[in-house]
């Protein structure tokens, strides 16, 4: 642990030119003492070119008054951290999160370090970096995203503060784990996958999503990029940049949940519907399936005589005697006003599917006690028995047969 610690200043040095971020120092007059290549590229300048430059100069004046509360308030010896859209050298706009933390000597603060991570798209191109261990290990305990050195077989050699915030951890006790005992168990085969890749060069770096379960066992998703960074004398280190994106992966499910559900019966909508019959034109071979296609009668009436609150709970309590009626493996979508489908996997012939239409339309049938109110309710179902060659077909003869039950 002691020798792996003991990174060489140069492999340090390295590390930072490694992050994909903006790292700078500038002293307590405002003037550059370091920069890495990022920043430097992210101006236009080169790096040597920036040393010594008043970050006014390097700004702008419009920039330099945004920032200035923040300078001014790092120089009294306060962390600070905002936001803030820029446009780089190349005219991209960029929404970046700036962190200004002071280096204090002897109770002075002699200069800040700037850390500028690009939110809008993190960690796309990972360059060589320079810098010495105290800057390093700045940017590490005060990153506002979890960093962390690893060894090549996954061990975590340094973390900083964000990350054991977020894995719920204390330094010491990540520093006894590897990142198996922390991922999610379907996540670690991809993740072993990559970390091979890390350390045998077939890759120099990784973006992924990915599932950590935390100390108190709670799973979280987090973006995490990482690369290697070698050393033939002191052994090669992985760097990893390490977000949480629990609250967008849930959003994310939420969205795709609502685009493919109906809200009202908690059944699949007809845009689910869509995509089922797409995918059975895509199977091979012409194995037929069966389909249900259930329209409620003069249903309007309903709500004209019981109000669109009373319909609406018609609507929910038939979606639910629907599922009652069909096996796991069907689908079931309520595709219109008062018309629902069913897409029978489970069935095993014509015969079958149509007995299953006639016991549906008996189970469908009112009256539905609506809070002591019985709701007469009769509906039309049709049914269908086709190849997966032709799901048009398969749709269109039940809705045909549904039509002449009602006519019927």
């Amino acid at each position: 642990m002691t020798k792996q610690r003991s990174t060489s200043d140069e492999v340090m040095r390295r590390a930072v030119e490694q992050l994909p971020s903006l790292v700078g120092y500038w002293d307590s007059a405002q003037r550059n003492v370091f920069a890495n290549r990022v920043y430097a590229d992210y101006f236009g300048i080169e790096p040597s070119d920036l040393v010594g430059k008043h970050i006014g100069e390097l700004l702008g004046e419009d920039l330099y008054q945004l920032n200035l509360p923040y300078i001014t308030g790092v120089l009294a010896g306060e962390q600070q951290q905002f936001d803030r859209t820029l446009i780089d050298v190349n005219g991209v706009v960029r929404v970046t999160q700036a962190t200004y933390v002071p280096d204090i000597v002897d109770g002075v603060v002699i200069g800040f370090t700037a850390l500028v991570v690009d939110v809008s798209a993190r960690a796309e191109i990972e360059r060589e970096r320079d810098r010495a261990i105290r800057l390093f290990q700045n940017v590490m305990d005060n990153a506002p995203i979890g960093n962390a050195v690893m060894t090549r077989d996954g061990r975590w050699l340094q973390v900083n503060k964000a990350l054991c915030e977020l894995l719920g951890y204390t330094e010491e006790e990540l520093r006894q784990k590897t990142f198996r005992d922390i991922t999610h168990p379907d996540d670690i085969p991809l993740a072993d996958l990559h970390l091979k890749a890390l350390a045998d060069g077939t890759l120099t770096n990784i973006a992924s999503e990915k599932r950590y379960i935390r100390k108190d066992g709670a799973t979280i998703w987090v973006q995490r990029n990482a690369t290697v960074v070698r050393d033939g004398d002191s052994g090669d280190v992985i760097i990893a940049q390490i977000q949480d994106i629990t609250a967008r992966k849930v959003a994310e499910a939420r969205l795709e949940r609502q685009a493919l559900i109906d809200d009202l019966t908690s059944l699949g909508n007809r845009r689910r519907l869509m995509i089922e019959l797409d995918k059975l034109a895509q199977l091979p071979g012409d194995q037929p399936v069966g389909m249900l296609f259930v329209d409620i009668d003069a249903f309007k009436t309903i709500n004209d005589r019981f109000g669109h609150v009373v319909g609406d709970r018609v609507l929910a309590a038939i979606g639910r005697r629907i599922l009652d009626n069909t096996r796991t493996e069907d689908i079931s979508c309520r595709i219109g006003g008062d018309e629902f489908v069913a897409l029978l996997h489970s069935a095993r012939s014509a015969e079958g599917v149509e007995r299953l239409a006639d016991r549906v339309r008996g189970h469908l049938a009112g009256p539905y006690d609506i809070d002591g109110t019985d709701i007469p309710v009769s509906v039309s179902v049709g049914w269908s028995w086709e190849p997966t060659t032709d799901p048009e077909k398969l749709l269109r003869i039940a809705d045909e047969r549904m039509y002449s039950s009602k006519r019927a």
